[in-house]
């Protein structure tokens, strides 16, 4: 996971002047600039006039995608590096240039800890405010579902998930305060527990969290909420997120207006919000931070074969409950449940909710589209992936394929639907463990953290959840494959941000020896990569900033 959340947080090379990520790749020009006096000396007009051209073109292209990603959200640290002034939290309330007394320690949090200059002259340890003013926190913890005992062995053991992902998650918030030198003031875990189908497990979890009043309490004083959830799970606590918000027991930029809070004194996040009018003493409630970390969901169903297993079909048609087969209905988008899903799904986000999916390269159980959930596109959708270290190697092959799509839909373009061709060949057997090894991994509950707190929103009006119809019941071609890489490689916008990476696959594709016929088959599907040319200069060749 450290190489999935460093293409988020990690510190971009020398070079990087564009906020936006445009700017990707400047380190590498520069070098090129430096070099380009000598080589013309004894190259001739002919030569100095292509290189003329190419600098134009690279200027054009540039210039072309200077605006390219402005409302995915971004690294906070990006705008500090830039000089903004980020200590109202926000790019939407306040967001400017940094003034030179703010700069030089009066007051302008610096993110990190490091050594800054005071006033009076001398060095002084400084801690940044990377909480923004967030001081309570609510965990709330969703398990899968509830399967019967031979399934199990499939599956996982969901009894007691919902407070080990409540404890997961704290162990992530501890460690990101020790690791930036800040202290919450109080971490409330919420693990909820019931089965059933969608509809009825929603029913329950928000009647068992209703009833409890400690909870609810803590839930309407909380700066910022955490939701930990795994498979099936992940579709119930979208629907329970979207019954809070819509019976305003979470507040949002966008129901503030209309959700009072009569205690008086409360604070507003990030700043005291002002009373609200023909409500004496009555203050409105403060806006809340919301990130749901969705671990190997079920979002466009199990794997298709899954239920024509030998092993599991029978199984689930004779002797399981309509909760296992409503699963299924989830491989349609057009389906009502899917329906219901997307809805649920497009409010959540038009409220500003940061959605997390990570899936696992060998789950046996949920292909890596359905964990990823790609078929829909939202500014506010971070994707990842869990590579078992025992299954996969990070630096095989096809593990940098997948990392490179991963990184492709992160920046909002699309895959041209390669990862779902590619999930059935990285399904893990039946008798594995993909499915459940994701939530042991300390890491992705700490991605989710840092993405709650070391980003902004993205643009202040985000466009609606885009969906792209799919069917998993509709057998794919194999042959498609090719021809979904060229359009991910002749993708211009690919080309430019991504050509040394693509680059590198080409490259290491020689070295990929897979050991099953099913890998084997998909080497020669993905052969055609290596017939890009060795002198590839697809675009930008420094590091990608997206």
């Amino acid at each position: 996971m450290k190489f999935m959340s460093g293409v988020l947080f990690a510190k971009d090379g020398e070079g990087a002047g564009a906020i936006g990520g445009a700017g990707g790749g400047a380190r590498g020009k520069g070098k090129e600039r430096a070099r380009a006096p000598s080589e013309r000396e004894g190259s001739g007009e002919g030569s100095t006039a292509v290189e003329d051209l190419l600098s134009a073109v690279e200027r054009e292209r540039k210039e072309r995608f200077r605006e390219f990603g402005k409302e995915l959200p971004k690294a906070w640290k990006v705008f500090d590096d830039a000089g903004w002034d980020t200590s109202l939290g926000s790019t939407r309330m306040g967001l400017g240039r940094r003034t030179s007394s703010s700069a030089s320690g009066s007051g302008f949090p610096v993110v990190g800890k490091g050594k800054t200059t005071a006033i009076g002259g001398g060095e002084t340890d400084a801690v940044a405010d990377v909480l923004k003013g967030c001081k309570r926190v609510v965990v709330i913890g969703v398990h899968g579902w509830f399967p019967g005992a031979m399934i199990r062995t499939v599956l996982g053991e969901p009894t007691g998930t919902s407070t080990k992902f409540s404890n997961m998650m704290e162990q992530a918030l501890l460690a990101f305060e020790e690791e930036h030198g800040v202290k919450l003031e109080k971490i409330t875990k919420i693990p909820l527990e019931g089965d059933g189908t969608i509809e009825k497990r929603v029913d329950r979890l928000y009647s068992n969290l209703k009833e409890n009043e400690e909870w609810m309490s803590d839930l309407h004083d909380a700066d910022a909420i955490l939701v930990a959830t795994h498979s099936q799970g992940s579709i119930v606590s979208t629907h329970l997120l979207d019954r809070l918000i819509h019976d305003n027991h979470i507040v949002t930029g966008r129901n503030q207006r209309s959700v009072l809070d009569t205690v008086t004194g409360a604070e507003g996040f990030p700043a005291a919000i002002g009373v609200v009018g023909g409500q004496p003493g009555g203050r409105r409630r403060k806006v809340q931070r919301v990130c749901c970390l969705a671990l190997c969901g079920i979002h466009l169903g199990p794997l298709r074969y899954l239920r024509s297993s030998t092993l599991v079909g029978p199984y689930l048609q004779y002797f399981e409950s309509a909760a296992a087969l409503e699963l299924f209905e989830f491989q349609n988008t057009e389906s009502a449940v899917s329906k219901a899903y997307m809805k649920a799904l497009g409010n959540v986000l038009d409220h500003g909710t940061k959605m997390l999916y990570v899936a696992s390269l060998n789950d046996q159980v949920v292909p890596i589209y359905s964990g990823l959930f790609t078929a829909v596109s939202h500014p506010l959708i971070l994707r990842a992936l869990y590579i078992d270290g025992d299954a996969y190697h990070s630096s095989d092959f096809l593990s940098n394929l997948l990392v490179l799509l991963l990184r492709v839909l992160n920046s909002g373009m699309s895959d041209s639907g390669l990862l779902a061709h590619l999930s059935e060949a990285t399904a893990g057997s039946l008798n594995g463990v993909g499915h459940s090894t994701a939530y042991e991994e300390i890491s992705t509950y700490a991605l989710a953290v840092k993405y709650l707190f070391l980003t902004n929103e993205g643009m202040a009006e985000h466009a609606q959840l885009a969906v792209e119809p799919f069917n998993a019941k509709h057998e794919q071609s194999d042959y498609e494959i090719p021809w979904s890489l060229r359009d991910v490689i002749a993708d211009e916008r690919i080309a430019y941000f991504f050509s040394r990476e693509i680059t590198e696959l080409r490259d290491a594709f020689r070295e990929w020896h897979p050991k099953t016929s099913i890998l084997r088959d998909l080497k020669r599907k993905l052969q055609p990569i290596t017939r890009l040319p060795s002198n590839l200069s697809l675009g930008s060749t420094g590091t990608s900033k997206l």
